[in-house]
């Protein structure tokens, strides 16, 4: 074999060799992005659902699936969409902010029968039928919670208010009213979204600020109130004197009738006891058997001497 053929059988293994270092990194790289691959989808697959919460699934296939995923982990198929709804208690507030600022004042104006317009602070907690998940997922087209409250749950709550309160005036709403308003402010709240699976559990209407001509109204009627109620509490108690005078009085008088009664009854028995015969007595035990010296003649005019 002369020199050509042996520097061709080099070459023709070399070539082998580059091929399958070849093959071998093509394969090692298949097998890390099917790992990846793999991964991905592992990890889509796999769903958490936080607690106090329940997992909606819609099926890109064919629409809201019926059954619900309660709070842990599930496997989800990575066509399918799952959305969580609050099944536990939700509060949420509509309030002032604590450091006075506009910008987190959440307050909410209402109208009153009177033509007022009122700031008040709202705190109210729902959650949601669990059966009734997928009705709400797809009346709301999949919205999440935030944007569900934020919107038609706000706005039902902010119509229910002003249909309560546009039938009392600012004095009930800052007065002993407030009771009843929030209850049937409550009522008319929660009725309007028991049916879409949305269940308000507590309302109530606090924090009544009026504007400052109102205030003032509100506290001339107040100290108008304090007086009135002042006065009422000096006459009752000038009537409580009186009568307790009146009584001390018609005590004394009864007590002068009752003794005087008394003496006339005592005097009336030692008259009808002073007979001659008890005179006679008395003389009697009183004598102290000594005639006396004078006694009267027939002439009333002189004394005879008895010694």
């Amino acid at each position: 074999m002369n020199d050509d053929d042996n520097k061709n059988n080099s070459e023709d293994e070399e070539i082998k060799f580059d091929s399958a270092a070849l093959k071998q990194r093509l394969g090692t790289i298949g097998i890390g992005v099917g790992l990846i691959v793999l991964a991905g989808l592992g990890f889509s697959v796999i769903c958490k659902i936080s607690p106090g919460y329940a997992g909606v699934i819609y099926n890109m296939n064919g629409g809201v699936e019926d059954s619900v995923l309660s709070q842990g982990y599930h496997i989800v198929a990575p066509w399918k969409k799952v959305i969580e709804y609050p099944v536990s208690t939700e509060t949420v507030y509509y309030t002032k902010s604590a450091d006075g600022r506009k910008d987190s004042d959440s307050s909410i104006n209402v109208n009153t029968k009177d033509g007022k317009q009122v700031n008040v602070s709202v705190t109210y907690s729902f959650h949601m039928d669990v059966e009734k998940l997928p009705a709400i997922f797809t009346k709301f087209r999949g919205r999440s919670t935030e944007y569900i409250e934020s919107g038609y749950v706000k706005n039902e709550m902010y119509q229910a208010i002003n249909e309560v309160t546009s039938q009392y005036s600012l004095m009930d709403l800052v007065g002993d009213k407030r009771p009843e308003i929030n209850a049937k402010v409550f009522d008319k709240f929660r009725n309007s979204l028991i049916e879409f699976g949305i269940v308000i559990e507590t309302f109530n209407l606090s924090d009544v600020v009026p504007d400052e001509q109102t205030k003032e109204a509100i506290q001339k009627v107040v100290n108008a109130q304090n007086v009135y109620e002042q006065a009422k509490i000096e006459k009752q108690t000038a009537e409580v004197e009186a009568e307790k005078a009146r009584i001390q009085a018609k005590g004394k008088a009864d007590a002068m009738i009752i003794e005087a009664e008394g003496q006339a009854k005592a005097n009336a028995l030692l008259q009808q006891s002073l007979s001659d015969n008890v005179i006679r007595q008395h003389a009697i035990e009183k004598w102290d058997g000594k005639l006396p010296v004078y006694q009267l003649g027939d002439n009333t005019e002189s004394l005879i001497n008895l010694k």
